[in-house]
């Protein structure tokens, strides 16, 4: 089968090297220079008409990609995001691209630096919202070893504010603090410290739709620092 990817960032690429040993994979980007090697690079009108197409956007950019590839669209196309929030993406999708076309929310909870030792045992999410292949993608994403989890996109952003959300929060504060780990550490802030560096490879532009376009990640930030202060307090009275 041909599988288009539209958006090859550090996540697309990861995406079509996945891929492209079960499908004829076809990409297309922006910049024509991002294209993985070994996989083609096509005009967008052709990717965006394959049977199955996955958006490896922007959070923030995925209403503009719907609207973009609309006309390019036919009746039993499967349409997926990968984004790491839902409900507002999945939302847009719905609004946006045509009923003719099946559409199925994923979330791989893994990104390029964390599948050197390969995708087995590793998580994906998937939001069913338009698709009756649920079945056959679920049997698929299987095969290639991955734990598939089924969740509401409510139930995901509301899960995903209290991990990723945060955690690339933590990250973004302990850089921009300043505060680097020398030789005298126990294995677990080392191992934590190592974990808050990959997080620094993610762009910017992920961090910003993280932590604005899940509305359940500012309260979870807000209660995070509540009670950091409240331990600060609580720690100088003594």
């Amino acid at each position: 089968m041909e599988l288009g990817i539209i958006g090859v960032g550090r996540f697309g690429r990861l995406a079509a090297k996945l891929l492209k040993n079960d499908f004829q994979v076809r990409v297309y980007d922006s910049r024509k220079s991002r294209c993985p090697q070994g996989v083609s690079w096509r005009p967008l009108s052709e990717v965006a008409a394959k049977p199955v197409v996955v958006l490896c956007v922007p959070i923030s950019e995925i209403k503009k990609t719907c609207l973009t590839i609309r006309p390019f669209l036919g009746p039993g196309q499967l349409i997926l995001d990968t984004c790491s929030v839902k409900v507002r993406p999945l939302t847009e999708m719905l609004r946006t691209l045509p009923e003719f076309v099946e559409i199925l929310g994923t979330h791989p909870l893994f990104g390029p630096d964390s599948v050197r030792q390969g995708i087995r045992g590793l998580k994906i999410v998937l939001c069913p919202t338009r698709c009756q292949r649920l079945l056959e993608v679920k049997r698929y994403l299987r095969e290639k070893g991955l734990d598939v989890i089924v969740s509401t996109p409510d139930q995901h952003d509301r899960e995903m504010a209290k991990t990723q959300a945060l955690f690339h929060f933590l990250a973004r504060g302990i850089a921009k603090s300043g505060i680097q780990i020398g030789r005298l550490s126990t294995p677990g802030p080392a191992q934590f410290f190592r974990d808050l560096a990959e997080v620094q490879n993610d762009s910017p532009q992920l961090f910003q739709d993280l932590q604005t376009m899940n509305r359940y990640a500012a309260p979870a930030r807000r209660r995070l620092i509540r009670s950091l202060v409240e331990l600060d307090k609580a720690l100088r009275r003594k």
